[in-house]
């Protein structure tokens, strides 16, 4: 089974060129979405693995609270921004990865490839 990824990304010419890139390397895309309300509705829909998020989301849910609401869920979050610094200081609590925009491909892929692996099952109670 490929590994579902959900791609959180505001940029629509960026997210279209790395969903393009991780569909080419087997991976099963969802998305991507824009921000943070239609990044909850595809999780309950289709339970990504793996969630991809920018932390500059457009609306009033930002990617750093959206990965720590995943993360609970047992969804796996791998924070790609040009924000690198505050992904430092506030999702490395919860992020199984932190990536630098831009990133090239065969980064990405590693990357998520590691983060199936560190997969948490959701938490419970």
């Amino acid at each position: 089974m490929k590994p579902r990824i959900l791609l959180v990304e505001d940029d629509s010419d960026f997210a279209e060129s790395v969903a393009l890139n991780l569909e080419e390397a087997g991976f099963h895309m969802i998305g991507p979405v824009a921000g943070g309300l239609e990044a909850f509705a595809a999780c309950e829909r289709e339970q990504p693995d793996v969630a991809l998020i920018d932390i500059s989301l457009e609306g009033m849910i930002d990617g750093i609270f959206l990965g720590e609401q995943l993360a609970e869920r047992g969804v796996a979050v791998v924070y790609l921004t040009g924000r690198f610094e505050r992904a430092l200081r506030e999702g490395r609590s919860h992020a199984v990865a932190l990536l630098a925009k831009p990133c090239g491909s065969d980064e990405l892929i590693a990357t998520l490839n590691q983060a199936m692996s560190a997969k948490q099952p959701a938490k419970t109670g």
